[in-house]
């Protein structure tokens, strides 16, 4: 391009005009993304901490929640009992940021000297409603934990005489929902050296029985309120988790971001820098819980920023700036060569201006490019990722660029001139090159340089995976290709070596390999492996005549621990767990991962079966050990079945059907313990296996069938409603009891199914029956703990009454009272939703597992069902009959229906009569019928009430 009118000077200006507009440009650009960047990730962090108040607020409304049930159930809780809820609700600590859980009692000035002297009679000898004055009502403070220091001095306190706490508990008493105070001082910060606001969550109590669905009503029943008192520094000390040291988070009381408003956190003061500059991001998010709104500012901090300022745009700046520099210098440089060559063609007198000129500007353009090609391959060489060598004819080497003496560990002074390009290969690998290149090519090819240029003299590429010897002589796996370099002349040939590093690839390849072997979780090998490991370890033992001994391992009500705390808790329960299987056994022995909580040991070298026995009680006792995970202590057991080489399977497939069977003995023996396979076990799992099989047949073809026993009216021996039985008669093995094969469909996931039959066919029969006899009916299903933990549980029941059309309220569902203490917050969920759907909820065979009031006063369920087996004694003295009085007693203080079942004598009725029973049913009336017979009960004129119950054991 011609510019005759710009000057060298002017032309390198426009020149680094443009470029400086260029990487200005660049630059912006780099910071925009960077900001971008910083923005997603700041706003991600603010989410979760959000989240995590809130989950914090809501663990109080849950405690809560369960403490005014408590009091409505039973207002006469002594201190003892509410210490004892908090306590075993809360696993001995209250949520992080909760200064105390307490009891509020309304009172009125008449109430107050009565209250005054029942505290007082429990001990609290100087106990006074403060502060003192004239109120026509009173809610002073009764019961708070935990019971020490300044939560001590706090009882006694009238919340209703301040007004910030007093609005707070007329809008939770007036809408029945949980209710936060604005921010306040709290009783205890007065004293407190180290400043905090406060808030106060309350929850109103209305006993039970009393009418709470209107305003109106609410006002009347309020009994009192629980309250949970926030400290909102501790509330929100450590709710960001690793992010704590990269934002500065500010929570405020409502829109306003100014001093009065903070509650908690370095407010605006916090957000200054001593460098005067602004934060990077700054973020906010609304808080609504209780009634009030919250807002949460965050503003960065260095050590974000820190991570978030990438060099980039620096060294987009930088490159830009010398780039452009460069190329001015360059424009100057090169229009003074072309001035200068235009004035010295002005002088030459003897040629032609014009061939002078073209022919300068050729041979100019030539150089250039040439400098230019020249310039670039060395760039390209020495910004290579790969080794680049070259050697000449005789095998000397030339040339490397900076990549290869990095990988070779040699400096270029020490290769170039100086070093035969076959020293990088090992000798030995050489000679066996030359034996195949020999018998490739059908010559002779000599050790050494002639086995790396053979097939490049050919016009050949010489590819292979191969190793260099690096300076020390330590090895590099490379992929190197030999070529010879085309463009030579003659007599100055010579050849051009590209090595790739192969050491990440392989790197990479072992790890897939491994992956490909072993469990991603715990770092144990899988099935593949442990069956590739098996299959030695039995070769050597047939060689040798030796034992191997193959364990299963399950863990004993894991699936517990991932629905109460969680599946990260469960993962790391399941790596300890490895962990000390592993450091229970040899080094040798196999340890694997079969899936879920079961693991597998395979114990080599045995010459005696007490060694598998040692080594698995060893393994047994170390599992058990108690666990601390998550802030709690754990305990998980195992069951463990083992079966030993020859005698128990000569194959790991045997051997795993065997120890399985023996695994299966320890769980029904118990759990917790070691079963040696058997011959008997093995029929065992055939019989299990047989009747898994006879149960698909049947939920297919449709062979269960339901019975109904009648329930008795203690009172007026009215028929008030029936209980049914599943069975089930087949071909092969005749009638089975429920107590076959209900355990086997748990154990083979066909509950679901089975129980949802059973749920659709007993709504089907009632609703039939109610549109027969034009009479109110209702129906009841006991539910096993496997289907209510199955997802879309209450989904289930809807679509079951839907499809036979009867009204929720008619359906009541039964579980075994084991299940309240196993399911934990999941199962409560659970019932909350059935109970949401308007259908009732029953305990079935009280009193013979673990029985918790704090369980009992959280569930929304109005019948107790006494288990047949304190029934059976009830007519005798002891403790059988004490216990029955002592379940009537508890049920009907929780204002529940109690029901006795397996009444056989007229002695059994009197005695439950006489100690107050609701209800009973057995033999001693009527047996288990079918629905024909039902109906003819129900149709017969019998004087019954106008509610029967119908339950459906499962």
């Amino acid at each position: 391009m011609k510019l005759p009118f710009l000057s060298p000077g002017l032309l390198a200006l426009l020149v680094a005009a443009g470029g400086a507009l260029l990487t200005g440009g660049a630059w912006q650009q780099a910071k925009r993304l960077e900001n971008q960047v910083a923005q997603q990730d700041a706003a991600a962090l603010l989410d979760r901490t959000a989240d995590a108040i809130r989950a914090r607020l809501e663990e109080n409304e849950r405690l809560l929640r369960g403490a005014a049930a408590l009091m409505a159930a039973d207002p006469a809780t002594t201190r003892a009992q509410w210490r004892g809820y908090v306590y075993t609700a809360q696993f001995d600590e209250l949520p992080p940021g909760t200064l105390s859980i307490g009891y509020v009692k309304l009172v009125t000035a008449e109430q107050v000297p009565a209250l005054i002297d029942a505290i007082r009679a429990e001990g609290l000898g100087d106990f006074e409603i403060h502060p003192v004055g004239e109120r026509p009502l009173y809610a002073p403070i009764v019961y708070v934990e935990p019971f020490a220091g300044r939560n001590a001095r706090a009882v006694g306190y009238d919340m209703l005489s301040d007004a910030t706490r007093r609005a707070a508990m007329e809008n939770a008493r007036d809408t029945g929902h949980a209710t936060l105070t604005q921010g306040l001082e709290l009783v205890r910060e007065v004293e407190a050296q180290t400043h905090q606001r406060g808030a106060v969550l309350y929850v109103p109590v209305f006993p039970a029985g009393m009418p709470a669905a209107t305003r109106d009503e609410r006002r009347a029943a309020v009994s009192g309120y629980v309250y949970a008192t926030l400290r909102l520094g501790d509330l929100m000390r450590g709710v960001s988790g690793p992010a704590a040291g990269e934002l500065v988070l500010s929570l405020y009381e409502g829109n306003a971001k100014t001093a009065p408003n903070l509650l908690s956190g370095e407010g605006t003061d916090g957000e200054r820098r001593a460098d005067g500059r602004k934060p990077m991001v700054e973020a906010e998010r609304q808080l609504q819980f209780g009634g009030v709104m919250w807002t949460l500012h965050a503003a960065t901090r260095p050590a974000f920023e820190a991570t978030h300022r990438s060099q980039a745009g620096m060294r987009v700046l930088v490159l830009g700036t010398l780039a452009t520099a460069f190329m001015a210098w360059l424009a100057g440089w090169l229009a003074r060569q072309r001035r200068d060559a235009r004035e010295h063609a002005e002088r030459a007198r003897d040629a032609s201006l014009e061939e002078n000129e073209r022919l300068r500007t050729s041979l100019g353009k030539a150089e250039l490019d040439a400098a230019t090609a020249a310039a670039r391959y060395v760039r390209l060489l020495d910004h290579a990722a790969f080794c680049v060598i070259t050697f000449d004819e005789a095998g000397m080497i030339t040339s490397i660029n900076r990549a290869g003496l990095r990988m070779l560990w040699y400096t270029e002074a020490e290769l170039v001139s100086r070093m035969p390009y076959a020293s990088l290969y090992d000798p030995d690998e050489l000679a066996a090159r030359a034996r195949d290149l020999s018998q490739d090519l059908g010559t002779l090819v000599a050790p050494g340089l002639a086995a790396l240029v053979a097939k490049p003299r050919l016009g050949l590429a010489d590819e292979r995976e191969t190793t260099y010897l690096r300076k020390g002589s330590s090895r590099l796996p490379v992929h190197v290709t030999v070529t010879a370099m085309s463009d030579a002349r003659p007599g100055e040939g010579g050849y051009l070596a590209i090595a790739h590093d192969l050491t990440e690839r392989r790197r990479v390849d072992e790890y897939i390999r491994h992956l490909a072997q072993h469990d991603a979780l715990t770092g144990l090998p899988n099935r593949t492996e442990l069956h590739d490991r098996t299959e030695t370890l039995l070769q050597e033992a047939r060689r040798k005549g030796n034992r191997v001994a193959l364990l299963l391992l399950d863990l004993d009500h894991f699936k517990h621990i991932n629905e109460s705390l969680g599946h990260p808790v469960g993962d790391d329960v399941l790596r300890t767990i490895a962990d000390r299987i592993r450091g229970a056994v040899r080094p040798r022995d196999v340890v694997a991962r079969m899936g879920g909580d079961e693991f597998a040991v395979v114990l080599g070298d045995l010459r005696h079966d007490s060694e598998a026995e040692l080594a698995a009680s060893k393994i047994l006792a170390r599992v058990s050990e108690e666990l601390q995970l998550a802030g709690q202590a754990l305990r998980v057991t195992p069951s463990l079945g083992m079966a030993i080489y020859p005698e128990d399977g000569d194959s790991l497939t045997d051997l795993l059907k065997s120890a399985d069977s023996a695994m299966y003995a320890a769980k029904q023996g118990g759990r917790a313990q070691l079963r040696r396979f058997a011959s008997e076990m093995a029929e065992a799992s055939l019989t299990r296996f047989t009747i898994e099989a006879l149960l698909r047949r049947a939920l297919a073809e449709h062979e269960f069938y339901l019975r109904y026993q009648p329930i008795v009216d203690v009172g007026t021996r009215h028929v008030i409603g029936v209980e049914a039985l599943v069975g089930w008669e087949t071909p092969e093995r005749g009638v089975m009891q429920p107590s076959e094969f209900i355990p086997i469909a748990e154990q083979c996931g066909l509950i679901g199914e089975l129980g949802e039959w059973i749920l659709a066919t007993a709504c089907q029969d009632i609703q039939a029956l109610r549109n027969e006899l034009h009479r109110e009916l209702d129906v009841a299903v006991n539910i096993s703990p496997l289907q209510l933990r199955q997802p879309g549980f209450p989904e289930t029941v809807m679509r079951c009454l839907d499809a036979a059309g009867l009204p929720p309220d008619c359906l009541t569902i039964e579980v075994t009272e084991g299940i309240l203490v196993e399911g934990g917050d999941t199962t409560i969920e659970t019932f909350r939703q059935i109970r949401d759907l308007g259908v009732g909820l029953s305990i079935d065979d009280f009193g013979t597992g673990y029985s918790g009031l704090g369980y009992l006063t959280r569930l929304p369920i109005s019948k107790l069902k006494i288990d047949k087996s304190f029934v059976d004694d009830v007519a005798s003295p002891g403790h059988d009959r004490a216990v029955a009085a002592a379940i009537i007693t508890l049920g009907h203080q929780l204002q529940l229906q109690v029901v006795a079942e397996g009444v056989e004598s007229q002695a059994q009725f009197d005695v439950l009569r006489h100690d107050g029973c609701d209800a009973v049913q057995g033999f001693l009336f009527c047996p288990p019928v079918g629905l024909a017979r039902l109906r003819e009960i129900l149709s017969s004129g019998l004087e019954v009430p106008m509610q029967e119950v119908v339950t459906v054991r499962i």
